[in-house]
């Protein structure tokens, strides 16, 4: 605020962030002493984004920054959007921008069961978790 950085563009991204987490909406009742059911207006999560689980961290390699991920559930290709987290990585939000294969090569998409590496933003660990981060609609229509 001191500097002069705070004003009402970034309330508004903010608030567009935590729309897609919260599973009944974003609802400032909580501060005005409003009753629970009052903002409860649908049923299950109303997070607009999802998480599902596709594998581990095996290894991450540090000057290149790539990932290796073992994909235990699912396939991964070039577009998606991945959360990898863990307990001392926090969380690393990426879109997968290039993606190898177990042999190295540039691959399209890779399938449940193999490896592939992928550059990070950030620095993961051994054993992170890592999840394809998708639109909670695209969920509904399978």
């Amino acid at each position: 605020m001191a500097d002069g950085t705070f004003g009402q563009e970034k309330v508004e991204g903010w608030m567009r962030q935590l729309v897609t987490v919260f599973n009944r909406g974003f609802w400032d009742g909580y501060y005005l002493g409003q009753k629970l059911g009052e903002w409860s207006t649908s049923y299950g999560s109303a997070a607009t984004k999802r998480k599902i689980y596709l594998g581990k961290v095996t290894n991450y390699y540090a000057k290149p920054g790539v990932a290796e991920i073992k994909l235990e559930t699912g396939d991964l290709s070039t577009g998606d959007e991945l959360l990898i987290t863990g307990p001392s990585t926090g969380i690393v939000e990426l879109t997968v921008k290039e993606l190898r294969d177990a042999l190295e090569k540039d691959s399209a998409k890779v399938m449940k069961g193999e490896l592939c590496a992928v550059k990070t933003d950030g620095i993961v660990r051994r054993s992170d978790k890592v999840f394809k981060w998708v639109d909670a609609s695209s969920l509904k229509n399978e």
